[in-house]
Formats: structure tokens, C-alpha cells, sequence
């Protein structure tokens, strides 16, 4: 006699559906806190699937990471096998080196248009191929994928497949929940009632000149996340637990400006002809290339956007030293990525000559600059060293005055 009847089956499978409820039930839910701030509604989160990108980023070994998580790199790193390590050199040189990528920051900006939170959901999207082809499609639709495109991420598909079993081989997931996510709620906790007075998407719509419907602004607050504020699609935004709450807000300000402009027409014709000034192609070229922005295009939009962030952040009282000494834009240029940001500084200083008061959208600022000579291909470095507050820029190895 069998016991294989439908009743028998029906029953069986809503015991596992009861078991599995259960399971999942007593596995902590991450927090969000939302917080109302004028027209900015903050949304507060953490996110497993970004912090095992950022992890996956550290074990490649870059001192640029590594002395920010040098226990947790020791920790995953001696778990590595071979071929698992094969995987990571192979993404170093196809993505960084061959590629010119920040591979955490872009990593998490590709599978962000998938709305990944665990590492089941990336680890799915690899190695389903119609998951996969929806993902290159999706971001190839975005600006960032038109700009960057999607062959690094081909290239590396199949390490990204080690890699994350690799994090489900050593747990990764149950780790972050019982580790790591405790830390990050503690710190959402504390950010939620820091961020209420900060109503970044109203500063920046009022230097944009446009408004950015932003219906939600996403904080993902990460583990791994040092040394960056990282921009991925949607109105989303990386930052750290560790970070106080100024420089989140701070880093939610400049995200928010990406992309600060449509790149067309005039200013484009403008912007292209000023990317070509010998002096800004030294500054992509010669800067650590740690720092991104090994393209001219996208140091120019980063500056135009950085313009604008620290012309806000300095009114708003968010640029400070790390014992939380008030910093003058002049000063944060002068320090920030060795100092790469020269056409960022000569936009701040005319932003701030013009003050509150200027009218009309950004990118008409920025054609009027051109108009009156402020920018001219070929004179930057001239404008730049004759302003007051200039400074010697290291990415250019430049000494300072003695």
C-alpha cells in the first residue's frame, strides 16, 4: 500500500511550506527607517548583496581597501583556494587594469539595476542566462552603461560565479546577518535622526534649476563600503556605517547631482573642446588612477557635479576635518584625491561668486562661463593658478610653495 496519494502530497507540501515560513521567520528582517525631510524622503537600509560586492572588491587584495578591513581581509582571504584566487587576479585585470574600473563601485552600479538584496539574488542573476541578458540590457539602457558598456562584465561572468560561491561556501550570508547587520542597524538608528534637517534634494534642485523627482531618496548604509559614497541607478546611493552622519549627507548631496547635466548640443560641443585643454588631460592622466575618472568624460562630470556639492556642503556646514574642524571648499579641493578636481574648484568659486541669488538652470551657468572667457580650452591651468585660494595640486606632483 502506498501513502503516495494527492491528499498525502498537498499535506507534505504545506509541512515544508510551514517548516520553511518558520526558517525564514527566525531570521532577522534588516531594518529601514524612513525619515521625512522636506521634499527629501530619506530611506535608510542595509543590503547584504551590496556589502558581498564591496567584500568581494577587498579580497582582491588593493591597499587602497585593505587598510580599512585589514581583520575581515585576513579573515575571508585565507579561506581562498585556488582557483577561487585565479578568479579575483583575473578580475583585477580584466576590470581594473585592462578595464580602468573601480571594480567595487562599478560592480555595484551594474547590479543595481537588478535591485539585488542578498547573495542568492546575484548569484542567480549569474548564472541564469536570460537573468543575465536582462541585466545587460537593463544597464545598457541607463547613461552609465552607454558610457561604460558591458564587456568587462562578459569578460568576468564566469569569475563572479566562483566568487559568490564562495561566499556562500563560507557563509557569508549567515556571517552578515549575525555580525555584521547588528552594526549597520545600530548605526541606520543613529543616521536616521541625523539626517532629518538635511533636505538635500531641495539644496541641489535649487543650484540645478530643475527639479528631480526624487520620490525616495535610498540610503544602502554598508560594512564594506570605505573609502567611498558610491552612486548606483535609481535614486540610490552606498555609504558607511562608520561614516558620521555629515559625510553621508554630504555623500548623498553629490550623488544625487549624477548626472548634474544632459550632455548635448552647445555644452557639449563646449565640454569637449575644454576636455582637450593640456592641462586637463594631465589631470587624467597622471592622477592615481585609484580614484577613478581615467576618462575625460567622466572627470568632467564628476567636477561639474563636485562643483556644486561643496559649494552646498560648505553653506550647510558639512565640510569639517575629521576632529570635526569647519573646512573651506579651498581647503577640502586642496586634500580630496590628491587635488585632481582643478576644474571643480574654478566652477565652485564662480557658483559662490554668484551667490543664491543666480537664476536659471545649471547647465545655462555653465554656457555663460564659456561666453565670458571664465572657461577656455586651453587657459585652465592659467584661471585655475590665478585664483587667490589655488593650490599645488599633487595628482600633478606639484611641490608645494616653500
Amino acid at each position: 500500500m502506498t501513502l503516495e496519494t494527492p491528499f498525502f502530497r498537498r499535506a507534505v507540501a504545506l509541512f515544508a511550506a510551514l517548516m520553511w515560513t518558520a526558517c525564514a521567520g527566525s531570521r532577522p528582517v534588516p531594518a529601514v527607517r524612513r525619515v521625512d525631510s522636506g521634499r527629501t524622503q530619506w530611506v535608510l537600509r542595509p543590503s547584504e548583496a551590496y556589502d558581498a560586492l564591496c567584500l568581494l572588491n577587498l579580497l582582491r587584495g588593493d591597499a587602497f581597501y585593505t587598510r580599512f578591513y585589514p581583520a575581515e581581509f585576513q579573515r575571508f582571504s585565507a579561506l581562498l583556494d585556488a582557483r577561487e584566487r585565479a578568479a579575483l587576479a583575473h578580475l583585477t585585470e580584466r576590470m581594473a587594469k585592462q578595464g580602468g574600473k573601480m571594480v567595487g563601485p562599478f560592480l555595484t552600479l551594474v547590479f543595481s539595476v537588478t535591485g539585488p538584496t542578498t547573495v542568492e539574488d546575484l548569484t542567480r542573476t549569474v548564472a541564469d542566462d536570460a537573468a543575465w541578458r536582462r541585466m545587460r540590457e537593463d544597464f545598457l539602457a541607463t547613461s552609465y552603461g552607454r558610457e561604460d558598456g558591458f564587456a568587462e562584465m562578459e569578460d568576468v561572468r564566469e569569475d563572479l560565479g566562483v566568487l559568490l560561491a564562495f561566499l556562500k561556501r563560507v557563509e557569508f550570508p549567515r556571517i552578515w546577518r549575525a555580525e555584521y547587520l547588528p552594526q549597520v542597524e545600530q548605526a541606520i538608528a543613529v543616521l536616521a535622526e541625523r539626517v532629518a534637517p538635511h533636505d538635500v534634494v531641495g539644496w541641489d534642485e535649487a543650484v540645478l534649476g530643475r527639479d528631480l523627482q526624487v520620490s525616495a531618496l535610498n540610503a544602502h548604509v554598508l560594512k564594506f563600503a570605505q573609502p567611498h559614497g558610491i552612486r548606483v541607478t535609481g535614486w540610490n546611493f552606498l555609504t558607511d556605517a562608520t561614516y558620521p552622519a555629515d559625510v553621508t549627507v554630504k555623500t548623498a548631496v553629490h550623488e544625487l547631482l549624477h548626472p548634474p547635466f544632459a550632455r548635448e548640443g552647445a555644452l557639449d560641443a563646449k565640454l569637449s573642446a575644454l576636455e582637450a585643454d593640456p592641462y586637463f588631460q594631465r589631470l587624467v592622466r597622471e592622477h592615481d588612477p585609484a580614484f577613478g575618472y581615467t576618462t575625460a568624460r567622466g572627470l568632467t562630470e564628476e567636477d561639474c557635479a563636485e562643483a556644486i556639492d561643496v559649494y552646498v556642503s560648505e553653506r550647510e556646514g558639512l565640510l569639517r576635518t575629521r576632529d570635526g574642524r569647519p573646512l573651506t571648499g579651498a581647503e577640502f579641493f586642496r586634500d580630496h584625491d590628491d587635488g585632481l578636481h582643478v576644474l571643480a574648484f574654478v566652477l565652485y568659486e564662480e557658483l559662490k561668486r554668484a551667490g543664491p541669488s543666480r537664476r536659471g538652470t545649471y547647465e545655462a551657468f555653465l554656457l555663460r562661463l564659456f561666453e565670458q572667457g571664465v572657461l577656455e580650452p586651453g587657459a585652465l591651468e592659467r584661471r585655475f593658478r590665478a585664483s587667490p585660494g589655488h593650490y599645488p595640486v599633487k595628482a600633478l606632483s606639484e611641490a608645494a610653495a616653500p
